[in-house]
């Protein structure tokens, strides 16, 4: 609502222009037309360059925080990242912001906080793949904290057509192994090998938020025997 009563006053003010330089310079019709389509085609490409500019700045200031999170400086991360989507005007990076809160509640083990804000995003990124996905992926991880065994695997099945597209990227695909091991153990019934393969996992995956998975993943296979 706020964009559209500052675009009213600026399109009275354009029109007001308009108008003058064609009483000041005694313009034609035709040359009225050509400053009406030249003028709105600059205001166009100027508004998506400001609008490109300002996202990668933001977008830049996000990815700047995410060593805190490798660091589990939780708290710093959460206020730094609240602040920025309290801050910033563009829904799409508001939202980014909003969806990079949830892995520092997920490590604070907040689950349920964590998944309030994962389900209040869905309809808001469900046209951007990418965020889609990160959503759907760190709300299955969370329903299996919750021992939601049901709803994790009910995500998971509804969501593997979008999975299936980021699996195998390198910077993702530790996440897909880590949630396949939850899927075997929790909903599939799944015990042969799977020792071995989260020592496997342990070794090639090295990241240190990545340790208490592991831990709990093991804690799982052991109630099962």
């Amino acid at each position: 609502m706020k964009r559209f009563l500052i675009i009213i006053p600026l399109g009275i003010i354009y029109g007001i222009a308009l108008n003058l330089c064609r009483n000041v310079y005694n313009l034609s019709n035709s040359q009225m037309m050509s400053i009406y389509i030249c003028s709105a085609i600059a205001i166009f490409i100027i508004t998506l360059t400001i609008n490109f500019v300002y996202n990668f700045i933001y977008a830049r200031k996000i990815n700047k925080l995410i060593p805190l999170l490798e660091e589990e400086k939780y708290d710093d991360y959460i206020d730094k990242m609240t602040a920025i989507r309290n801050k910033v005007k563009s829904k799409y990076i508001r939202d980014t912001a909003q969806l990079n809160l949830t892995p520092a509640l997920m490590g604070k083990k907040e689950y349920i906080a964590a998944v309030k804000i994962l389900e209040e995003l869905e309809s808001d990124v469900r046209k951007v793949p990418l965020s889609d996905m990160v959503r759907r992926l760190n709300l299955c991880f969370c329903h299996f904290y919750l021992k939601n065994y049901d709803k994790a695997e009910a995500l998971y099945i509804n969501s593997k057509e979008l999975f299936d597209r980021y699996k195998n990227i390198e910077i993702y695909h530790k996440n897909f192994v880590l949630l396949d091991l939850f899927m075997d153990i929790c909903c599939r019934g799944k015990k042969d090998g799977l020792a071995e393969r989260i020592k496997e996992a342990r070794t090639k995956f090295t990241d240190k938020n990545l340790v208490g998975d592991f831990d709990y993943l093991d804690s799982l296979l052991e109630e099962k025997d």
